[in-house]
């Protein structure tokens, strides 16, 4: 094979690592990508949800605002770009199960902060959540894989690590020199040689692609589980959490059998309800909720974007932006997301 050389070789076919690349493209950096799809990636099955305020005390994520109009504009250049929808806005009812949630919502109401995002209805122990959307991560994805394969910037190869010389001032890999490296491994990134002292917290999550007689919801419905009224008709709804080794993404009948259960619980009635699919993935969670971003503090070469968790949709998008400003710029990182907030053995 002929040799290439390039600037940036990202590792990673997920969202963080499909967007870096373009974001890299677009730039200018020469970038090539690597990823096996046949290794299932937790961005093909996520719903894709964004959601500002989130958790029993219904915390709003920090730098909210900043966080979804850069997504917001990039996922809508990106629809420009290959003239198809990804981004939908749709608003969420979210219901309040217990005595928590109804206190932190009356804690809310008096945070200006929240005025925004949160809203009374006339039902009871339910408010309107504002500024939620949901990405079609596998329609994104699949137009990002197709635009790198056309560049001839891609390849469909399983990253052996063994594989990576990183002794020298350059990165090199099979035919490939790039003069630094990128992982955007998702929860397998805890098996990476570099990175292993990460504390990541994977959780399996799994979901149910739905089609019902009953008329759809128009809103995304949350009481504990989500249901999703998706743009082609279907319905999602999900999703489990289970945080227990080992981790892989293989669907149950556990799984199933819980979702469909919750489903019957939920604040909404349908009738012959069907599933048309069930799906796994695993979330690449980290010890303390926060993204992992950064250089390795020994080798200058090799970087990461990882740990979004479930919340990569709206994350992403601003933190490839943190990073590349990172490492060309030399931009000090926020320090929730750096990962020199962990030691290095």
């Amino acid at each position: 094979m002929k040799k290439k050389s390039v600037d940036t070789l990202v590792v990673g076919g997920g969202l963080a690592g499909s967007i870096l690349a373009w974001k890299l493209m677009q730039q200018g950096v020469r970038t090539h990508i690597v990823f096996d799809p046949k290794i299932p990636s937790a961005s093909y099955v996520a719903a894709g949800l964004m959601n500002p305020v989130t958790g029993q005390r219904l915390v709003l994520q920090e730098h909210a605002k900043t966080l979804l109009e850069t997504s917001k504009s990039f996922y809508q250049s990106l629809e420009e770009h290959f003239q198809t929808s990804f981004y939908f806005e749709k608003p969420m009812l979210r219901y309040l199960r217990n005595q928590k949630e109804e206190l932190a919502w009356k804690k809310r109401q008096s945070n200006v902060d929240y005025d925004d995002y949160l809203e009374a209805t006339n039902q009871p122990k339910c408010i309107l959540q504002h500024h939620t959307a949901y990405l079609d991560t596998q329609g994104l994805l699949r137009c990002l894989h197709e635009a790198f394969e056309c560049r001839g910037m891609l390849s469909h190869a399983t990253m052996d690590y063994d594989e990576i010389d990183s002794q020298s001032s350059s990165i090199r890999w099979q035919h490939i020199s790039a003069q630094g490296i990128i992982f955007c491994e998702g929860w397998r990134g805890q098996f990476n040689p570099w990175f292993q002292y990460l504390p990541f917290q994977p959780s399996k999550g799994e979901i149910l692609d739905l089609k019902t007689s009953s008329k759809v919801p128009e809103h995304i419905i949350n009481s504990g589980r989500w249901l999703l009224p998706m743009h082609d008709g279907r319905l999602r709804f999900g999703a489990s959490y289970d945080c227990h080794p080992p981790m892989n993404e293989s669907i149950t009948s556990h799984g199933k059998e819980t979702l469909l259960a919750d489903l019957k619980q939920m604040p909404v009635v349908l009738e012959d309800v069907d599933v048309m699919r069930q799906q796994a993935g695993v979330r690449p969670n980290t010890l303390d909720k926060q993204a992992f971003l950064g250089v390795h503090p020994k080798h200058s070469n090799i970087a990461i974007l990882n740990g979004f968790g479930s919340k990569g949709s709206m994350l992403i998008p601003y933190y490839a932006d943190v990073l590349m400003e990172h490492i060309q710029q030399q931009k000090a990182l926020p320090k929730n997301v750096d990962i020199r907030r962990y030691s290095c053995a």
